[in-house]
């Protein structure tokens, strides 16, 4: 009996042992999830700062905007309430924003432009050129609405977007095609 007892022992101690080893296991594997959730954390980091790090360059009247293949400057920039021309007069209860704008095609080939390539951000808030209003403010009528520009060529005309009054620093938004060969765009600064 004696020896039963002692074989018990053994194996009652043997379990304990065996057991304390599991609960050292169980208790190591944490510590592992910590450092690889602690890594994680550190490497999306990374992302962060190097976002922080681009700057927007900033563009203004008479500066030389490139947007893929075509190079845009504004020209001058009013602000007024009334267009008029042959066709009559056309007044807002805002003001019309007429912006003068020369683009110059740099591609091997014939590019189109048209008024729709063009956005007014204040804020977060976007307005779109209007195309009939364009027809008051450009001489030969027609300014940017479904133009095509030779290679090396330039073309001057103006464009108008309907706002409320008292709008405060306006962004011209430009960008680098009509349909598909858009899809890159830069913003220029419409005050000084």
């Amino acid at each position: 009996m004696k020896k039963g007892l002692k074989w018990a022992g053994i194996i009652v101690i043997g379990a304990v042992i065996l057991g304390n080893l599991g609960d050292d296991e169980e208790q190591a594997t944490p510590e592992k999830k910590v450092e690889v959730k602690q890594e994680a954390v550190k490497s999306e980091a990374k992302p962060v700062k190097a976002a922080a790090k681009q700057v927007k360059k900033t563009y203004g009247i008479n500066d030389e905007v490139k947007v893929g293949k075509l190079t845009y400057v504004v020209n001058d920039v009013k602000m007024v309430d009334t267009l008029s021309n042959v066709l009559g007069e056309k007044k807002t209860s805002g003001q019309f924003l007429v912006i003068g704008l020369t683009i110059l095609n740099g591609d091997k080939e014939e590019r189109f432009v048209d008024s729709n390539m063009f956005k007014v951000n204040v804020g977060d808030t976007e307005y779109s050129a209007d195309t009939e209003l364009d027809l008051y403010a450009n001489e030969d009528g027609m300014g940017f609405f479904l133009e095509t520009i030779n290679p090396n060529i330039e073309k001057t005309g103006n464009i108008v977007f309907e706002l409320p009054k008292q709008v405060k620093n306006p962004m011209l938004e430009v960008s680098s095609g009509f349909g598909w060969a858009g899809g890159q765009s830069k913003e220029i600064q419409l005050t000084q």
